[in-house]
């Protein structure tokens, strides 16, 4: 039930159709257009960290419903949104949204690891795994939409659907607390062992979590994988159709793309239940670097394929540091804890508009592909 309730929160990756129209009938810049999906990625970090702490206040499934209510108030805000005032949907969709559904998610990756933790990486694989889904779903679908009845229209029909499935979460119920605290052997035996069995004989609250070197580690290695996803999901139908594609041939480079985020967040954590956390990072940031470098000359398929790899790369991303950080931290406040790595995560995300602004999109991709070498660095100090 996590896993179909997650589907909602696959509302920023609607946006690479939402854009052109927003641009079109507010009759606003690109930077102007792209700014709701940069707020709703960089605020829904401070969401998770607000999910963690209604959880220990008034549980998993009020802060669930609670959550999904604030986002959906804000998506129907953009739906209304007037012609004059763009910055309504920005609010809207990007803050008031992205609050409400980082808190949701929050509760939506810790409740089904609480059931299951000696399979962690494949459970939240699968439970993030439909996020990805949702843009393969979502995002023909409200492409329809938007051509048939604009984008008032298409935000409100978005809103009334995810309203809808939200509904799941009256169906959840957090596991007992001897099943969470089984402690999980998975991954000892591959990483830092004797630093991964202290972690899970001890329940570290954000405050103690942040007084730790490993936290600032995980935090930055997160944030320097974010840039590369950042820089071309927004623009992917419009910057492919610059590169040699028809409007069909980048609509499908969009669903492809988004194939190859569900690849990435079920098979990277299901792998790394096998070989490692950390080994699968690398290979991830590994990616992300050559596709980035790649992406400055693509065009036509091999432009799709390598935008496909930063998907691949960004879902694999966002669905094993979550099991790093219940792995190190533990999970009694895994919401939270999680929230606090995704600080970088979501400065990153505020900034790189303001990089690729003031860069251009070459160079922008350039510096992506440097980040993910600091990500490998990040990576080993974890």
């Amino acid at each position: 039930m996590a896993a179909a309730v997650n589907f909602v929160h696959g509302n920023p990756y609607i946006w690479t159709v939402f854009q052109p129209y927003m641009k079109k009938e507010f009759d606003v810049s690109t930077a102007v257009s792209s700014l709701p999906f940069t707020l709703i990625i960089a605020v829904f970090a401070f969401g998770n960290m607000i999910g963690g702490w209604l959880q220990h206040k008034i549980g998993a499934k009020k802060t669930i419903l609670a959550g999904s209510a604030f986002m959906c108030v804000g998506f129907l805000m953009a739906a209304l949104a007037p012609i004059d005032a763009p910055w309504v949907v920005s609010l809207g969709y990007g803050i008031i949204g992205g609050l409400g559904s980082g808190c949701a998610f929050s509760m939506l990756v810790a409740v089904p690891q609480g059931w299951f933790p000696d399979k962690r990486g494949l459970v939240t694989g699968i439970t993030i795994g439909v996020i990805g889904i949702s843009g393969v779903i979502m995002n023909p679908l409200c492409d329809w939409i938007l051509a048939k009845r604009g984008f008032h229209f298409a935000m409100l029909a978005v809103t009334v659907i995810y309203a809808l499935l939200c509904l799941g979460a009256f169906f959840l119920e957090e596991a007992p607390e001897e099943i969470q605290e089984r402690k999980s052997g998975a991954n000892e035996h591959l990483e830092n062992g004797e630093q991964m069995q202290r972690a899970s004989q001890r329940q570290y609250t954000a405050r103690e979590m942040m007084r730790t070197r490993t936290y600032y580690w995980l935090s930055l290695a997160m944030a320097l994988a974010v840039p590369a996803y950042v820089l071309v999901n927004p623009l992917m139908k419009s910057l492919g159709m610059e590169r040699g594609l028809t409007g069909a041939q980048a609509l499908a480079g969009v669903t492809i793309a988004s194939v190859a985020n569900i690849i990435g967040r079920v098979v990277a954590p299901a792998l790394s239940d096998k070989i490692g956390r950390k080994a699968v990072v690398y290979l991830l940031f590994l990616m992300a670097m050559l596709s980035s470098l790649g992406l400055i000359v693509a065009e036509g398929a091999v432009f799709v394929v390598l935008c496909a790899f930063i998907c691949m790369v960004y879902g694999g991303v966002v669905s094993v540091f979550p099991v790093l950080v219940s792995d190190y931290f533990g999970m009694k406040h895994q919401g939270a804890n999680f929230g606090a790595v995704m600080i970088g995560y979501g400065i990153a995300s505020v900034l790189c508009p303001v990089l690729l602004a003031a860069a251009g999109q070459e160079t922008s991709l350039l510096i992506a592909g440097i980040c993910c070498v600091g990500g490998l660095v990040a990576t080993k100090k974890i």
